[in-house]
């Protein structure tokens, strides 16, 4: 209930997500990488995608939000410069807005172990 409470009072519940629990599914270096977007807002031409954490510390990894961001350019076939992509912290009730994400070479090799 607390966790609703503070998404209630939160930026992100005055706004009209453009889609949410967006389903996708990449490939990256030969590995397959499915998951959804908690949601997608969209202004103009630029899209954000956001993704809810319940923790109580902001310490989650941008790799997931740079996966997201490649998947999402790809199925809508847009520039990644046009999307954003943000944690919201319900428990801080915080928004975290990472300025570098690691490009698609960096993702492969991570998941190729290079």
């Amino acid at each position: 209930e607390k966790f609703q409470e503070t998404f209630r009072n939160s930026l992100w519940a005055k706004e009209a997500p453009h889609i949410v629990e967006a389903p996708f599914a990449i490939s990256l270096g030969g590995y397959i990488v499915r998951g959804r977007i908690d949601a997608v807002y969209k202004d103009g031409d630029i899209y954000t995608l956001v993704d809810w954490k319940t923790n109580a510390q902001a310490n989650a990894d941008t790799l997931q939000l740079a996966i997201y961001r490649l998947a999402w350019a790809d199925s809508m076939n847009i520039p990644l410069e046009n999307i954003k992509a943000a944690f919201y912290y319900v428990a801080l009730d915080e928004t975290v807005t990472p300025e570098v994400f690691p490009s698609r070479e960096e993702i492969i090799k991570l998941l190729l172990g290079s």
